[in-house]
């Protein structure tokens, strides 16, 4: 039995709310459980993290995908390499495979270009070494107000955090809520600066 941890903030507000319950299914069920109806979900992998399905094994099963590449700093920084962080096109039923990383999955009701993506992360995330994780750092500008995503922990994809308005945010809960989940928990917290 896995002990789930997710965290809700909506955008503007210093609460969290944070759940917990515990169940047997795999987290990508409980990532499918915030997906509303009308959205359709991308997700961001980044480069640290791809090796787990390579973008010819991507291709081996038809999955579509584009290519992000961008720009990081070796070890010491005196010299500079090219990555390539993927963006996985919304399908029903793939999940990228986790291992460990700080996934995102973006959900939108519009249809999204990869630059559309690469600008927000460029705004968002200059650095994306250390940004994105499931504390909410740097959500403050979603591409659109109906947007929302997820961040997964690190190390644990059945701890992630959720971040949108707060309309979806209640959204959200609500479905959860409505699931029957056991030792289900809801706690509010204030978010420290």
């Amino acid at each position: 039995m896995t002990n789930f941890i997710l965290n809700f903030k909506s955008l503007g507000s210093k609460l969290i709310t944070r759940m917990d319950f515990n169940s047997e299914k795999p987290a990508t069920e409980f990532i499918e459980l915030t997906k509303l109806n009308g959205y359709k979900m991308y997700q961001y992998i980044q480069s640290g993290n791809n090796y787990v399905m390579t973008a010819e094994e991507l291709e081996m099963k038809n999955i579509k995908f584009e290519k992000l590449l961008r720009e990081v700093k070796t070890w010491f920084g005196l010299s500079k390499k090219t990555v390539t962080d993927f963006l996985i096109m919304p399908d029903k039923s793939f999940y990228y495979p986790y291992e460990f990383g700080s996934y995102l999955y973006i959900f939108t009701k519009q249809n999204r270009t990869k630059v559309d993506f690469e600008n927000w992360l460029d705004k968002e995330f200059p650095s994306r070494f250390g940004h994105i994780d499931e504390t909410f750092t740097g959500f403050e500008n979603l591409m659109d107000d109906e947007d929302y995503l997820i961040a997964t922990n690190h190390d644990l994809q059945h701890q992630f955090g959720v971040v949108g308005n707060k309309n979806i945010i209640d959204q959200i809960i609500t479905e959860y809520k409505n699931a029957n989940l056991r030792e289900f928990e809801l706690d509010d917290y204030e978010e420290k600066p």
